[in-house]
């Protein structure tokens, strides 16, 4: 690519990027207002800016802030965010709490992933005899099953940082459970696309070697890279005295940081959750999380993070939605979502000895699917295993039950953590 081209096209990525971040910024903070996270605020921003709205009076208009030029480089963009802010979610917790509570921790994942996998099996069958009875029916049903059981870590993350939860132990306690279901739902989707993809030609023994890579490198993670990383840590803040990155160890951790999504990557898990993995290696280490935080949280959060929602937005389209029988099955799966997975993670904690409401809080942040369910979606779409009116729905179901965890959240909350929610 020529210079030129180099710059016309940074001139329309820069237009895009400015209508992303004003949008996000603007509906975001009127979410807030109504108490919803910003991260719904950030998915409606992309639906009004998409087809589903904007598009529907001026085309052109969308055409114009997105062209076709720009939709590669958003798209790194977004990847390049997403792996910032895992980062900073696995750093941000105090995993202390987590010896007393891990009966609960697994008993809330366990049930997290049965009740909706059971949910999926139920109503994939007229999901697809209904609106896709051309696509392969045991691939589809496995996607359903995976996209009702994910839970969004992310999402979850930023909403208990928001609301001051991020050290509790309900806090802790969520998004441990929720790392697992992720863990097992992205295993799952592996899984799904080898089958879709390799038809007979799947085998069980090279799956199972690199589920054993994947673990060993998180070992190697947890007792080498990360006790490493924090003693250069210590030893810059001595030897400069003072308690910020400087620019040697910010240049050896960002490229541990990238490193680390490269492995997980290539050892057949999304790169987020190398970069996820590393954040939780170091989170101990509260002078180095408070460093972060304060010099690169808000550009991760406000700049990079909105494109990925804002271009999920731009793939949406409710003008699908021809005939009532297509609403009836969006809301047959976001009620099945719902039900299956706050239903399941709130019987499960309460089994495990937790009292109703926190099992409740536990449910209420397990059923958030936004980013991750999202992305489950899109490999789906990819796969080819869902058409535009099915995709919708299921953006649809993201998009529910992570506007209705924010109030779930602030009823059900134990009287000590409401004190910590800032108001408004």
């Amino acid at each position: 690519m020529n210079p030129a081209k180099i710059e016309d096209t940074l001139k329309l990525v820069l237009v895009s990027w400015i209508v992303i971040i004003a949008a996000s910024w603007l509906v975001g903070r009127l979410c807030r207002r109504i108490g919803q996270p910003l991260a719904v605020g950030e998915i409606a921003a992309g639906l009004l800016l998409g087809p589903s709205f904007i598009g529907l009076f001026a085309p052109e208009f969308v055409s114009f802030i997105f062209p076709e030029e720009v939709k590669g480089p958003l798209a790194l963009l977004a990847k390049i965010g997403l792996l910032l802010m895992l980062f900073q979610v696995g750093m941000e917790f105090d995993f202390s709490h987590l010896r007393s509570k891990s009966k609960v921790v697994v008993a809330s994942s366990f049930m997290g992933m049965l009740a909706p996998l059971l949910g999926g099996l139920a109503i994939a069958p007229w999901l697809h005899r209904t609106f896709a009875p051309e696509l392969p029916m045991f691939g589809f049903q496995m996607f359903v099953c995976i996209a009702l059981s994910i839970s969004a870590l992310p999402i979850m993350g930023r909403i208990l940082l928001e609301m001051k939860l991020e050290r509790t132990a309900l806090g802790a306690t969520s998004i441990s459970a929720a790392a697992i279901d992720d863990a097992v739902g992205w295993v799952f989707l592996g899984v799904a696309t080898a089958i879709i993809k390799r038809g007979d030609n799947f085998s069980w023994l090279p799956f199972l070697g690199q589920v054993a890579l994947i673990l060993l490198y998180f070992v190697v993670l947890m007792k080498v890279v990360g006790p490493l990383l924090i003693k250069a840590w210590r030893k810059q803040c001595a030897t400069h005295k003072t308690e910020t990155f400087t620019p040697g160890y910010f240049a050896v951790l960002l490229c541990t940081l990238f490193v680390s999504a490269l492995i997980t990557s290539k050892l057949g898990i999304f790169a987020i959750f190398g970069a996820f993995a590393l954040g939780v290696a170091l989170h101990s280490e509260a002078s180095l999380v408070k460093a972060w935080r304060e010099r690169f949280a808000d550009f991760v959060i406000i700049a990079l993070v909105p494109i990925f929602f804002t271009n999920t937005g731009l793939n949406t389209k409710i003008g699908s939605f021809d005939n009532a029988t297509a609403w009836i099955g969006c809301a047959l799966v976001s009620i099945m979502a719902v039900v299956g997975k706050l239903g399941g993670c709130t019987i499960g904690a309460r089994w495990a000895g937790a009292t109703w409401r926190d099992s409740l809080s536990i449910g209420a942040l397990m059923n958030t699917r936004a980013l991750m369910g999202l992305i489950a979606i899109s490999v789906g779409k990819d796969l080819g295993l869902l058409n535009d009116k099915l995709f919708t729905m299921f953006i649809i179901m993201c998009l529910v039950t992570t506007a209705t965890t924010g109030p779930m959240l602030r009823a059900w909350l134990p009287e000590d953590l409401k004190k910590l929610v800032p108001k408004g």
